[in-house]
């Protein structure tokens, strides 16, 4: 594993548990698969909004304009997004 692929998966480990944080209703009995959509999962877009702020002040990603909503649909997406890169 390297460096990088550590720090993705750090981030998508902090990521389940900020969508938990701000998930009202969250179902307890199912695992947060990382490839699943998120509108698949239940994530309403108040909860989506309260994820992106959480995820913008922790982890402060840049987001790309031209990329299509689809681009962080799901929470790996959006790990990327977030996580670090190596130059």
């Amino acid at each position: 594993m390297t460096t990088q692929d550590a720090a993705h998966d750090m981030v998508l480990t902090r990521l389940r548990a900020l969508l938990i944080e701000v998930w009202d209703e969250h179902p307890a009995e199912e695992s947060l698969d990382s490839d699943a959509s998120l509108l698949n999962l239940g994530v309403d877009s108040l909860t989506l909004l309260s994820l992106l702020d959480r995820i913008e002040a922790e982890f402060h990603p840049h987001w790309d304009a031209d990329d299509p909503p689809s681009a962080y649909s799901s929470l790996r997406s959006l790990a990327r997004a977030a996580a670090p890169t190596e130059p």
